[in-house]
């Protein structure tokens, strides 16, 4: 399957697992990592040609300095449709508030929540559900 994820997360440590799960499982997949969302949401607007006519995953972090992943997302829904069709977000983050998971439940630019880091199990849920979408 061609795909290329972002990943949004302020620990570099996270940021390397999820890149090195992505990787084992196709080296051909696109992988950017961005500690800042502010970095992430400028590429995704400047490069609307980023990853071509890839669908992208975004794997974001809610707790982050600056810019959170919910006003994050606040401002990818700002962007044009024919941008934000290309892009998927998945929430990772090991909070446990329930007002965030409500907010993430609801909105629906977020495909679901997950817990962080980055499991090759909740990986491969991930690549299932984006077959799924795809057919």
């Amino acid at each position: 399957m061609n795909l290329a994820f972002i990943i949004i997360d302020d620990s570099e440590l996270d940021c390397f697992i999820a890149k090195k799960i992505i990787q084992q499982n196709d080296k051909r997949m696109k992988v950017a990592a961005y500690t800042d969302a502010i970095t992430a949401l400028r590429q995704i607007n400047d490069n609307t040609d980023m990853h071509a006519n890839l669908l992208t995953i975004i794997l974001l972090d809610l707790r982050l300095p600056i810019m959170s992943g919910f006003e994050f997302v606040e401002e990818f829904e700002r962007l044009p449709a024919d941008i934000r069709r290309k892009y998927l977000i998945y929430v990772l983050s090991s909070s446990m508030n329930r007002n965030d998971k409500s907010r993430v439940d609801s909105n629906e630019n977020i495909v679901k929540m997950m817990d962080k880091p980055l499991t090759k199990a909740a990986f491969d849920i991930i690549l299932t559900e984006v077959k799924a979408k795809k057919n």
